[in-house]
């Protein structure tokens, strides 16, 4: 496990392997093997496994485990409690998103 300078990491159960980057903020996370979180992500209230999640990406309150998925750069990923519940994308060229 390699853990980057003034990377926070709060409540989290983490099994590596995994690299976290610097200026993280990880908080009530599970981080799976084969996992890597880069410089400035914040993650709070999330299972993730056998992911990469780029530069400041921010992931929220999902409540489903997050697998072997790839996070860009600034991504913004949230569960909210708004209702009516409807899902809402905004998605770049070459996405793939599959929903279970």
């Amino acid at each position: 496990m390699q853990i980057g300078a003034n990377s926070k990491i709060v409540n989290c159960q983490i099994r590596g392997p995994v690299v976290i980057g610097q200026n993280c903020h990880l908080e009530g996370c599970f981080i799976g093997p084969y996992s890597s979180i880069a410089d400035g992500a914040k993650l709070v209230n999330i299972d993730l496994d056998h992911s990469v999640v780029l530069d400041q990406a921010r992931i929220e309150n999902v409540p489903q485990r997050i697998v072997d998925s790839l996070i860009g750069q600034r991504v913004v990923l949230r569960s909210t409690e708004q209702r009516p519940k409807a899902l809402r994308f905004m998605l770049g060229d070459d996405s793939e998103v599959e929903l279970t």
